[in-house]
């Protein structure tokens, strides 16, 4: 019995496994998940690339109905200390009033979550003067006879900064879906600008002084018959983009924490090519002739588009004025998108490489063909 329980013993033991073979083994997973890794890290990217143009594209429906409605394509810009009440005015107010959650329809490849019109919002006091009214629509009577008060209406009552300051913003305009990621170009919310027989900015009213950012000194939202007749394909008119990290939140609110990146809430403007700034002109300085401001605007400026952000692995999603939606490159990942500047450490641009051409991209200081 001894002879035959020893042999059966014996089979049924297991053979160890050596180092050599452990190491091997371990080898190959590695291998495996290096090569598994960046396929997953592009897959993710990739769908939430394609999230981004979806958003686009609601939004440019979104836009498309305003216009109908009232001609213009937005109100303007989510901008309270340039537009106004951001819960009534911009064009985030006029997408949430139509049902487009777009505070929820963040680009999740962008670092930058939040706007920083929330800057704004935190930090400076309501007001009402003769340039933006900031404090929107007066209190309205409800059917239960209760009352509704615009919440910028309720900051210009707190200390700026305040707990119950930041509740305000918090609760009533962050987590009603006013907030964006995404950065309208300067055309969108200003369309052109408007300029004296000098061919200065204008300052309307007075003293609200002149910026390419003011309503004032342009001629405020984008029309529809802008679009339709200015001779620009509307397929070359950005209205939107992925917006460039620029600046930092000053204060935590809901899931952002302060120092956290934030986007701007328009791009620049034309400015000149060699200064990044808007021409100035001395007073009775011609429209026409050799050294007329005519020229140096249509001819030495370009749509600063800096603020469009390249966050999709180098490339960056743009919704344009026909309601497509294109992925422009950044060819030479410097992190911003040239449209004709030199490079210089001002303007951020490595070299100059031209990556969004006028042959599909309007860079001009107006809608207009040459």
């Amino acid at each position: 019995m001894k002879d035959v329980v020893e042999p059966y013993l014996g089979a049924r033991r297991a053979r160890g496994v050596t180092l050599v073979e452990l190491l091997v083994v371990i080898a190959i997973v590695t291998l495996l998940m290096a090569l598994l890794f960046p396929a997953l890290h592009s897959a993710r990217e990739s769908s939430r690339s394609s999230a981004c143009q979806n958003n686009l594209r609601q939004f440019g429906v979104g836009f498309a109905a305003h216009a109908a409605k009232t001609g213009f394509l937005c109100s303007g810009a989510m901008d309270w200390r340039r537009d106004g009440a951001v819960t009534e005015v911009g064009w985030v107010a006029d997408l949430v009033k139509i049902g487009t959650p777009v505070g929820n329809m963040l680009c999740r490849s962008n670092p930058a979550q939040i706007c920083d019109t929330f800057n704004d919002l935190l930090t400076m006091q309501a007001t009402v003067d003769n340039c933006v009214d900031r404090l929107g629509s007066p209190p309205q009577t409800l059917p239960d006879g209760s009352t509704e008060t615009n919440p910028c209406r309720l900051l210009a009552a707190e200390t700026p900064g305040s707990p119950a300051a930041k509740q305000i913003v918090e609760r009533r305009i962050l987590l009603e879906h006013f907030n964006t990621n995404y950065t309208p170009s300067w055309f969108l919310v200003r369309s052109a600008v408007n300029l004296d027989t000098s061919g200065n900015l204008k300052v309307e009213p007075a003293g609200c002084g002149p910026s390419l950012a003011a309503l004032g000194s342009t001629f405020g939202p984008l029309r529809q018959a802008l679009v339709d007749s200015c001779g620009v394909p509307a397929s070359f008119i950005p209205l939107l983009a992925d917006g460039q990290p620029s600046g930092t939140l000053v204060q935590d609110l809901g899931p952002h924490r302060a120092g956290s990146p934030t986007v701007r809430s328009f791009t620049r403007g034309p400015v000149l090519k060699t200064t990044l700034e808007p021409p100035t002109f001395p007073p009775g300085t011609p429209q026409n002739g050799p050294n007329g401001w005519w020229a140096v605007w249509n001819n030495d400026t370009l749509q600063d588009y800096r603020l469009f952000g390249p966050v999709h692995r180098n490339t960056c999603n743009v919704l344009f004025a026909d309601g497509s939606v294109r992925a422009v490159a950044d060819a030479n990942k410097d992190g911003q998108l040239n449209n004709g500047f030199p490079a210089s450490p001002d303007s951020g641009f490595a070299d100059d490489r031209i990556e969004l051409p006028e042959t599909d991209f309007f860079s001009k200081w107006m809608l207009r063909r040459k």
